[in-house]
């Protein structure tokens, strides 16, 4: 995943993305990413935008019934490459990049986009029911035979 700036021509251009990135997350998340699409790319003369959303898909855990899963997710990617290696131009919201020539390895902005679309509690499907949280058995499998309280005990002192 590069961008060679001194191959880009002038005006918009789109650049096809396909390929892996390793996550660095701790073992729950996703550790690889495939990520595929396309990314549009402005040159204007002193400086390359880089926009455009990805498809993003790796393993992770249910944050609901601990099941291992292919989870999937779009990744918005918006990177500046500024040529003028001295400036402070940028924006709050693009990673930019400083380099004056050469082939620009858009890897690790494109790992750090990836990690930062991540849904904070992936689940496997909209409806997993998770675990029972006194016995532990996947409730997506067979209901547990667990006694629902229906008063907690804390309360129990407190008048009516």
């Amino acid at each position: 995943m590069k961008l060679d700036l001194e191959r880009q021509g002038e005006g918009r251009t789109i650049l096809a993305v396909a390929g892996g990135v390793e996550l660095e997350l701790p073992e729950d998340w996703p550790q690889r990413a495939e990520l595929n699409g396309e990314l549009t790319v402005d040159n204007v003369g002193s400086r390359f935008l880089i926009n455009g959303t990805l498809r993003a898909t790796g393993q992770a855990d249910c944050a609901r019934c601990l099941d291992s899963f292919r989870l999937e997710w779009e990744v918005p990617v918006e990177i500046m490459v500024l040529r003028d290696v001295h400036s402070d131009e940028g924006s709050d919201d693009s990673l930019v990049l400083h380099q004056k020539k050469g082939v620009v390895d858009l890897t690790e902005p494109l790992r750090e986009c990836a990690v930062l679309a991540l849904p904070p509690a992936p689940i496997c499907r909209d409806d997993c029911r998770g675990i029972c949280a006194q016995c532990g058995a996947d409730l997506n499998q067979n209901p547990c035979g667990c006694v629902a309280e229906d008063v907690d005990p804390r309360w129990e002192g407190l008048p009516e």
